[in-house]
């Protein structure tokens, strides 16, 4: 049973759906070690090896060997890497990546993602976000989508604000040993204080229709 004031939603069973390794712990971490604790079995699922293009195996080898601590430090039941090429998602078609992520682990509950519904979302962000709503749809799961958008950004759908755990998310993110000190994204994470997260439910068992409107 969770202790937290305001629990993550009761899940059984939670894929995980990043675009790129960081995602999974800079954006989602404290969600994800928030769901564990409250004894979610959860699964990730990296479309791709890194932000960027990078041609050495070795560098993709520590990137999934990081992001393998990473999430054990998380409390996630496993993870798995595909090898799409960063910057590249769009090149492949929503029912590919859709059926990727079901063949990955069926019978999820729930799924997980970064909310891209912003007009200046990464390419990578909106195709996996698209992606999970389609595999959600074709499983008939519950959707959440982490977001930093405000509550009022989504009027007509619920907004969820749950507590999560930073001590775990800030042990997650020091397995990241290839990502300098001083990168921005290191850097931004290190403001962080709040104990909440908010989530954004992109699709429930009721939902026809999805919250955004962009083509395939």
């Amino acid at each position: 049973m969770s202790t937290y004031v305001r629990p993550v939603p009761a899940v059984r069973t939670l894929v995980v759906v990043c675009a790129h390794p960081y995602d999974a712990t800079f954006a989602l971490g404290g969600v994800i070690a928030a769901f564990a604790g409250a004894r979610t079995s959860v699964h990730i699922l990296c479309l791709t090896h890194g932000r960027a293009p990078d041609p050495r195996p070795r560098r993709r080898l520590e990137r999934a060997r990081d992001l393998g601590r990473a999430t054990r430090h998380l409390g996630a039941d496993d993870v798995t890497l595909l090898d799409h090429a960063p910057g590249t998602l769009a090149l492949t078609s929503l029912d590919t990546l859709a059926d990727e992520i079901l063949a990955a682990h069926q019978g999820a509950d729930a799924m997980l993602t970064v909310d891209a519904t912003a007009d200046d979302a990464h390419p990578d962000h909106v195709r996996a976000m698209r992606a999970a709503y389609r595999a959600a749809t074709k499983q008939g799961s519950t959707l959440y989508a982490w977001t930093l958008r405000p509550g009022d950004a989504f009027r007509g759908r619920q907004v969820l604000v749950v507590d999560v755990d930073r001590e775990r998310q800030r042990a997650a993110t020091a397995c990241h040993t290839g990502l300098p000190a001083d990168d921005p994204l290191r850097r931004r994470w290190q403001r962080v204080h709040d104990r909440t997260e908010r989530l954004v439910v992109l699709r429930s068992e009721r939902t026809a229709t999805p919250v955004f409107a962009r083509n395939p």
